[in-house]
C-alpha cells in the first residue's frame, strides 16, 4: 500500500450515511419559525400542575410574536395560571417533508382592558360552539423547529 492511499482513504459507509442522516433533519430559524407559526391556527399546548402534564389542541393566533388562545373556566385555565409555564407545538407533513415547531413560554389571563382589545382584534374564534370567553396570552421565552426529508 502506498502512503498517497492512506492520505486519501476512500470514505467509510458509516461517514457517508452520518452526512445524509445530518441533511435529512435541519434546524430552523426563528424568524422561518415565526412564519410557520403565524400561517398556524391549530396546536397542541401542554400546561402543567404539581402532578401532571397535560396536551390540549388549541386554536390560536402569532400576533406581535406572542400567541393568543380563547379558553373557558377550568382545568385548562387552572393549570396554565398555577405554573404559568406552557409549551406550544405545532407541525405538518406534505409529502416527503415535514417541519415542527416547538415554542416554550410563559402564559398568562388578559385582564387589561386595553391587552383585550387587542385580542378581540385578532378575530380568534373558537372551532366548537362554546363558551370561551377567557383570553389568554403566550409570551415566548423560546422557540425552535425543525425542517425534516421524510423516507
Amino acid at each position: 500500500m502506498s502512503t498517497g492511499s492512506m492520505m486519501n482513504p476512500a470514505p467509510l459507509p458509516d461517514d457517508s450515511q452520518a452526512h445524509q442522516q445530518a441533511k435529512a433533519s435541519e434546524a430552523l430559524t426563528e424568524d422561518q419559525c415565526w412564519e410557520y407559526l403565524e400561517a398556524a391556527r391549530f396546536g397542541r399546548l401542554a400546561t402543567m400542575d404539581d402532578q401532571e402534564i397535560e396536551i390540549t389542541p388549541i386554536n390560536f393566533v402569532a400576533s406581535k410574536r406572542k400567541l393568543y388562545f380563547r379558553t373557558a373556566r377550568g382545568a385548562k385555565l387552572f393549570r396554565l395560571t398555577l405554573t404559568g409555564k406552557v409549551a406550544l407545538e405545532i407541525d405538518r407533513v406534505a409529502g416527503d417533508t415535514a417541519w415542527s415547531v416547538m415554542v416554550r413560554g410563559s402564559a398568562r389571563q388578559l385582564t387589561d382592558s386595553a391587552e383585550l382589545e387587542h385580542a378581540r382584534s385578532l378575530d380568534l374564534k373558537p372551532w366548537l360552539d362554546t363558551e370561551k370567553i377567557e383570553f389568554v396570552e403566550i409570551e415566548p421565552t423560546r422557540v425552535t423547529g425543525r425542517s425534516f426529508r421524510l423516507g
